[in-house]
């Protein structure tokens, strides 16, 4: 087994344990289990992402949790684009 030690934003870490009790229940094992949920779900959403032979289907619903605008998106992906191309 791994370790790993990470700091987090007081509030961050909070809210994360909130949730992680209400659901786990405060029980030895609860933020072990709800921190590998976590890097899980990271790790399939990230790979899912960086496929290159993604369709519209494919992603619909993964930006669902962003709170900016499509027009902020667009804006990004074009910073980002430019900045590719200019390399």
């Amino acid at each position: 087994m791994g370790e790993l030690k990470v700091i987090l934003d007081d509030e961050l870490l909070r809210l994360f344990k909130e949730r992680v009790y209400k659901i786990f229940g405060y029980k030895k094992g609860s933020l072990k289990s709800a921190v590998e949920l976590a890097i899980k779900d990271f790790i399939a959403r990230i790979g899912l992402l960086q496929r290159e032979d993604l369709s519209v289907k494919d992603i619909r619903g993964l930006l669902k949790d962003l709170k900016v605008t499509s027009v902020d998106l667009q804006h990004e992906a074009l910073k980002l684009w430019v900045g590719e191309c200019s390399s």
